[in-house]
């Protein structure tokens, strides 16, 4: 009786098991489809609503852009604010102007084309990018490259603990104009002495000149020696490091004696102009960069180089022979020894044009080529300095002076060349001024340019009036190119009244495909005076005005493409 209705027992109950199990599949089922979010919306991703990495339709975190990843960068290697107003513009220069000038003026296009964007570097969701590319024109010039210096021989003395300062900040700067930009030499050789080092300092720096691919031979010095004995030194040491290198078959035809915080960002421009001399006479030239590279006396104006000198070889040959360059040589007067102490470029001027042991010596001219200032700029009481608009040949003390980094400077003319270094930009609908490498200043309350010429600099007073008493000295030469006439032709000015808002450049880059990046900086708090004459606003100036301070860091990006 019982087996006969076992079977369908068994059925019954896997029947009601199966109807259970579909039961809760349906039911989780059910559940998981009531918790699957709904589609974002735009409105999730505005007014900072969400603090997730962003993803896009599918599912994936989209690249850091390169300009967000630059101002965190920025923001954190020179801590800045994290909250900055921000603006960053690409610009493309285009070779089409024949000569550099003074000023060049864009009227077509705005610098600013919308107003700084107010970013927080730790918004994950920050997402930046440049504006639109536009035209700047440049003239054709050399990049670091592009430059053969095998004529040029340098003579610096510094010491251990300098050329090691703030990451060897000085041996970089160096690189920019004692190689080809890129590791390798750009044919300059340089005599180095090391006051006071040990064999593994001089080893050290010798490593690293090498890495840098600068051509350099490193010397220790007689611990008991000042900066000048030491620099009067290398006249010798310049002579015979010639005649080893004419020996291996590399002739160098004008040797430098300079400052170890000498910088010469327009290699191509210097040979230029030191081609025009003949290297066998015996020629003595000076390369002054502004106006603190001169003194006056007695109302005539003087420089004895502004610690840059060059010569020809029979020059050099000549006065490595005099008795007060010789520290081997017992002085002839009280002023051969004195002349071994004070500076070195006046104590080798004092030396050269005027040492009793031989008549010919006061005749010997020193040869100016002129940077940045020339005593003439005063019969037209101009500014001079990173912001004239004049392509310099040499920057001196620019650390002291300016806190000015050329290392990072520099680096935008190998892609645009030299003579964009520190050439100015004007951009006449929004009244915004860019000094390639230096600065950007923003006008807000008018600004125009103006040539010296058709101004009223002319009939401004001040030095204007004293022009027929403004006299060098008789040892000085100038060439015709550094006329007043000539120096004037395309100088221009900027007039402007009000307000003058500045970003100083902070940092630079060259990017992988040959951008070069450059950040300038408005730092907060009360605007910062660096030392450049355009900085500094005379006492009972009522028509000027620097910018008042500000709760945070500001910052423009510059990218230059190729």
């Amino acid at each position: 009786m019982f087996r006969s209705i076992a079977p369908y027992g068994r059925v019954r109950t896997l029947q009601i098991l199966a109807s259970f199990l579909i039961f809760c599949i349906l039911l989780s089922t059910l559940r998981l489809y009531r918790r699957q979010p709904p589609p974002p919306s735009i409105y999730d991703y505005t007014d900072g609503k969400t603090r997730g990495a962003r993803q896009n339709e599918t599912g994936i975190t989209p690249p850091v852009s390169d300009e967000t990843s630059y101002l965190r960068y920025l923001v954190r290697e020179y801590r800045l604010t994290n909250e900055v107003p921000y603006f960053a513009r690409r610009i493309r220069p285009q070779f089409d102007s024949k000569t550099r000038k003074s000023m060049t003026e864009i009227s077509d296009s705005k610098f600013m084309s919308r107003d700084f964007q107010r970013v927080r570097v730790d918004d994950e969701q920050l997402d930046l990018h440049a504006e639109k590319t536009i035209p700047i024109s440049v003239t054709k010039s050399a990049t670091p490259d592009q430059v053969d210096a095998s004529a040029l021989l340098f003579g610096v003395s510094t010491s251990y603990d300098r050329l090691t300062y703030g990451n060897s900040s000085l041996i970089r700067d160096w690189a920019r104009w004692l190689t080809n930009g890129n590791g390798a030499s750009n044919g300059a050789s340089l005599v180095l002495t090391l006051h006071r080092a040990t064999t593994r300092e001089i080893n050290h720096i010798s490593s690293t000149l090498h890495e840098k691919g600068i051509d350099a031979v490193v010397l220790p010095t007689d611990d008991t020696q000042g900066s000048t004995a030491r620099y009067l030194d290398l006249i010798q040491l310049l002579n015979s490091r010639k005649g080893e290198l004419q020996g291996e078959g590399r002739e160098k035809k004008f040797l430098g004696l300079v400052d170890d915080d000498i910088f010469f960002p327009s290699m191509g421009k210097l040979l230029s102009r030191l081609s025009k001399y003949d290297v066998r006479k015996k020629l003595y030239l000076g390369l002054p960069s502004e106006r603190s590279d001169w003194i006056v006396e007695n109302n005539v104006t003087l420089t004895y180089g502004g610690g840059a000198v060059f010569f020809t070889p029979p020059m050099i040959t000549a006065i490595s022979q005099l008795p007060c360059l010789n520290s081997t040589t017992q002085p002839l007067s009280p002023s051969s020894s004195e002349s071994r102490t004070g500076q070195w470029d006046e104590a080798l001027y004092t030396c050269i044009t005027s040492h009793p042991g031989s008549s010919s010596h006061s005749d010997t001219k020193l040869h100016i080529i002129p940077s940045l200032y020339t005593p003439s700029d005063d019969l037209f009481s101009l500014r001079t300095g990173y912001e004239s608009g004049v392509q310099p040949l040499t920057l001196h003390h620019y650390k002291h002076r300016h806190r000015f980094d050329p290392g990072k400077a520099h680096l935008v003319s190998s892609l645009c060349g030299e003579s964009c270094f520190l050439q100015r930009f004007f951009f006449r609908e929004d009244g915004w001024v860019l000094v390639n490498g230096h600065s950007v200043a923003e006008y807000p309350d008018g600004v125009d340019v103006l040539s010296v010429t058709g101004s009223t600099l002319r009939e401004s007073g001040g030095r204007n009036k004293n022009k027929n008493k403004v006299r060098v000295d008789e040892h000085l030469i100038f060439d015709k190119e550094d006329s007043p006439e000539r120096r004037m032709e395309d100088r221009k000015v900027i007039s402007w009244a009000g307000t003058k808002r500045t970003w100083r450049l902070l940092d630079a880059r060259i990017g992988a495909n040959g951008e070069v990046w450059q950040a300038y900086v408005k730092r907060k708090g009360s605007p910062v005076t660096y030392g450049d004459e355009d900085d500094r606003l005379p006492e009972d100036d009522t028509v000027h005005t620097q910018d008042g301070p500000s709760d945070v860091d500001s910052v423009i990006v510059l990218i230059w493409e190729p």
